[in-house]
């Protein structure tokens, strides 16, 4: 069984914003939700100041907190290894908002559910990319099957970042 998910390289992200303004797009978000959200840090390093930033939306966790709490099974694992939603299912009770560590659930005021990201679920089924990911203008943001990454190429990866909860968790 694969497990696709989200490969973000931070050395690459301009903090430009097209990632989640593609996905808001896409999803025809309310005003004020996001499900992919850019973050720009400051950062003091060797004495000099660096701009950094995060790109993060719905780790897709092997352990997911959302799905293991969500109390009608709207939450739920799909085969290939992401998290899905079924909105039908969903009575807008907020546990799976409450039980994410990354906060990625949101409660939508206009619907009376939660909504997340789906990876986009229906592009991929037509053989494209997420939009996040299809929108990224350093190419810094892929959507991969995390069982297909040689040794060599997750050597460098981290899973865990200072601003998020640890990995250990939910297995991001």
């Amino acid at each position: 069984m694969a497990r696709w998910g989200f490969v973000y390289d931070q050395t690459g992200c301009i903090g430009c914003n097209a990632c989640q303004m593609a996905c808001k797009d896409k999803n025809n978000l309310e005003k004020d939700m996001v499900f992919r959200r850019v973050v720009t840090m400051r950062q003091e390093l060797n004495g000099e100041t660096q701009w950094v930033h995060y790109s993060g939306a719905c780790n897709h966790c092997k352990d997911a907190a959302c799905a293991k709490n969500c109390p009608t099974g709207a939450m739920y694992f799909r085969e290939d290894g992401t998290v899905g939603h079924h909105k039908e299912r969903c009575i807008g009770c907020g546990t799976c908002t409450w039980a994410c560590p990354y906060g990625a659930p949101k409660l939508s005021e206009k619907f009376g559910i939660s909504m997340k990201c789906d990876s986009c679920y229906d592009r991929r089924q037509e053989g494209r990319q997420p939009a996040c990911v299809e929108a990224c203008l350093t190419h810094c943001l892929q959507f991969l099957d995390l069982d297909r990454l040689t040794e060599e190429e997750s050597a460098g990866m981290t899973r865990d970042l200072p601003i998020l909860p640890p990995s250990c968790r939910t297995d991001p």
